[in-house]
């Protein structure tokens, strides 16, 4: 039986096999995928799980040489990647409450209003008779 290649072998000679990737994302996508559930909740996790490995598969070039091991590049990369999500909910958060909800929601009760208004005033105008000078 041969040994497994190591994380090193395997980020190598996916520079020239991009395919060769996928042994690294099977060895540790569960690992990071629990790491990150832990800090952003299961369904957020699966996406910054994804973007923590595309984004490791991007860099891949930059691995270091001297490791064999690449789960402490890929946790840096994920908790990165927990920091990048955490400011764009902050940046949503922040765009939400500058909106002012009263105005969306006058303003759909006014336009509602203004239909069956509309469509009273619309009847009764079909029923007077015109008179024409």
């Amino acid at each position: 039986m041969t040994e497994p290649l190591s994380d090193r072998v395997l980020i190598e000679r996916s520079l020239a096999e991009p395919e060769c990737f996928a042994a690294l994302f099977d060895r540790h996508s569960a690992e990071i995928f629990r790491y990150l559930a832990r800090r952003l909740g299961p369904d957020v996790a699966e996406d910054a799980t994804a973007e923590t490995f595309l984004t490791a598969f991007r860099k891949r070039d930059r691995f270091s040489a001297d490791r064999n091991d690449a789960r402490p590049w890929l946790y840096g990369i994920a908790t990165r990647t927990i920091g990048e999500h955490r400011r764009a909910e902050v940046r949503r958060r922040r765009a939400f409450g500058r909106l002012d909800t009263m105005t969306w929601t006058e303003a759909f009760e006014d336009r509602a209003a203004g239909r069956v208004t509309a469509q009273q005033l619309g009847r009764q105008l079909g029923s007077v008779r015109w008179i024409t000078w």
